[in-house]
C-alpha cells in the first residue's frame, strides 16, 4: 500500500528579519510570529500567544531550525487565521533575511505524547439525548 503521509503535509518557510520572527504559507501570506533579540552575541527569541521560546543561538539558522521542530500544524494555522498578514510590510526585506522551510502535518496537533482523557458515563458534559 502506498505511503500517503506526504500528501499531509504543509510547507512554511520561517524567517529571521530585522528582530523580528516571521512565517510565510503556500499562499504567499507572511505573519509575525514573535521578536528575537541578541545579548552577548546569541539570540533568543519569544513567540507571540505561546510559551515558546528559544536562547544561546549563535546564528540565526539555528533558532529558526530548533523553532520549526517546536512549532506544530494547528498552532500555526491558527496564527495564519488570527494575524494579519503583512506581506506588503516584509517582503522586499524577506529576499536575503535567513529562512528555514518546515513541513508540517495538517492532522498532527503536537499532543501525540498526552494521554487522551477519558469520557467516562458520569461526565457532566453537553450529551445528545
Amino acid at each position: 500500500m502506498p505511503d500517503n503521509r506526504n500528501q499531509d503535509l504543509m510547507p512554511y518557510n520561517l524567517f529571521y528579519c530585522d528582530g523580528t520572527i516571521l512565517a510565510q504559507n503556500i499562499d504567499g501570506h507572511v505573519i509575525e510570529l514573535g521578536q528575537a533579540n541578541v545579548h552577548d552575541g546569541l539570540i533568543g527569541y519569544q513567540i507571540d500567544g505561546s510559551d515558546l521560546h528559544g536562547e544561546n543561538y549563535s546564528a540565526p539558522e539555528e533558532l529558526l531550525e530548533d523553532l520549526g521542530e517546536q512549532l506544530d500544524f494547528l498552532f500555526l494555522d491558527g496564527q495564519f487565521t488570527s494575524l494579519p498578514d503583512v506581506s506588503e510590510r516584509w517582503l522586499d526585506r524577506l529576499e536575503d533575511a535567513p529562512v528555514q522551510l518546515i513541513s508540517l502535518h495538517e492532522l498532527d496537533s503536537g499532543t501525540e505524547d498526552e494521554d487522551p482523557v477519558s469520557i467516562s458515563d458520569e461526565d457532566p458534559g453537553v450529551r445528545n439525548e
